[in-house]
């Protein structure tokens, strides 16, 4: 969901493009927009494993994008290096995730990951203060330009894209997305006795539906990592093999 405002150069294109094995879940990318456009604070920081995490909400967000992406582009051009890494899903179109890793002519270097989905930003690399104290200042003069040139009132943009987007939720089908994503959403309040052939336990939590097989396994036993599993919980794709049977077929082909 992008922000329309004029004196906006294209963003730099990406010396990389990665693309994800599954399609953007639109609709939990509406509800997350949604979720930012009400978040009480227009920026908060955290620090996790040494990184810095900061959020915005919704509308600041995508000023930020626009404003990095000028900001960047007249680094590059001043002996700054500046590589440009975009991630689709796997239509190509929508875009999941910018990153840009900066090395300056003086050695300063950070990495800066965008996630488009969630409206956060994570900084991290050694000179991670620099960024915060050389360039945020720089970046957030451009913001203050757009707000300005484009008669945007934060509030006001985010109390409408509240207004909007609840809108168009509320004419969604509950029942009919619910049952896109049934067979591989997370499932936390399982009541059958499905065993999982990882460790022979009851699935009532944290498990997937292996449709191959047609039985559950636990997350840790698929060994899936936080990132595999937010992935299954936002892909529409209902199809899914676990290790096991995987290890069957190919024992079944020998």
């Amino acid at each position: 969901m992008a922000l329309e405002v004029r004196n906006r150069k294209p963003l730099p294109k990406a010396e990389t493009q990665k693309f994800e094995n599954y399609a953007l879940n639109i609709d939990k990318l509406l509800r997350n927009k949604l979720e930012a456009a009400q978040r009480a604070h227009v920026v908060s920081y955290e620090l996790s494993e040494g990184n810095i995490v900061f959020s915005t909400d919704a509308v600041l967000f995508e000023l930020i994008d626009i404003a990095l992406s000028q900001y960047f582009n007249k680094l590059s051009e001043q002996n700054c290096n500046v590589k440009v890494t975009d991630t689709f899903d796997n239509t190509g179109v929508n875009r999941t995730k910018r990153v840009y890793r900066v090395i300056k002519a003086d050695g300063v270097r950070y990495t800066l990951n965008i996630y488009v989905t969630t409206s956060r930003f994570l900084l991290n690399g050694k000179n991670c203060m620099e960024f915060l104290e050389e360039d945020m200042p720089n970046i957030n003069a451009i913001v203050d330009f757009l707000c300005v040139s484009n008669n945007i009132d934060l509030k006001v943009f985010n109390d409408l894209l509240v207004e909007k987007l609840t809108e168009f939720l509320s004419k969604q089908s509950t029942n009919a997305l619910s049952a896109a994503g049934a067979a591989i959403t997370i499932n936390n309040c399982r009541e059958d006795s499905d065993k999982c052939p990882g460790c022979n336990r009851a699935c009532k939590t944290n498990s997937v539906l292996c449709t191959k097989g047609s039985h559950w396994i636990h997350y840790h036993c698929q060994k899936l990592k936080k990132d595999e599993i937010e992935q299954l919980a936002s892909s529409h794709d209902e199809s899914f093999c676990c290790r096991f049977c995987k290890t069957s077929d190919t024992s079944t082909t020998v």
